[in-house]
């Protein structure tokens, strides 16, 4: 199953905080990706977070791993997982065919 996690910097965190811990958090990033359960990484276009889609048997699993991340820890990101599944509506496009022919 895949997963959208969302990091979002804590309002009124000083950015120098955030930047003191950005090679840890980086490190984090990386045994995750090399161990299978990250499968892209983001960051938002103005630094105030970072977006990760993951992939995992539960959510639990996923929710442990962002509890590891050292930003996390000190306070300074909030964490948002949300479960996805596949987007089904593309079947509407088969239910009723459309005839090519004129």
């Amino acid at each position: 199953m895949q997963f959208l996690i969302l990091f979002r910097v804590v309002t009124g965190t000083p950015m120098d905080q955030v930047f003191a811990l950005v090679k840890e958090e980086s490190a984090r990033n990386w045994e995750f990706y090399a161990a299978g359960l990250f499968r892209q990484s983001f960051y938002f276009d103005d630094y105030s977070g970072a977006v990760i889609l993951a992939e995992a048997n539960t959510q639990d699993e996923v929710e442990m791993a962002t509890q590891s991340f050292p930003m996390v820890k000190a306070g300074l990101l909030t964490v948002e997982v949300i479960p996805l599944r596949p987007y089904i509506g593309i079947a509407q496009l088969f239910a009723n065919p459309v005839s090519l022919s004129a």
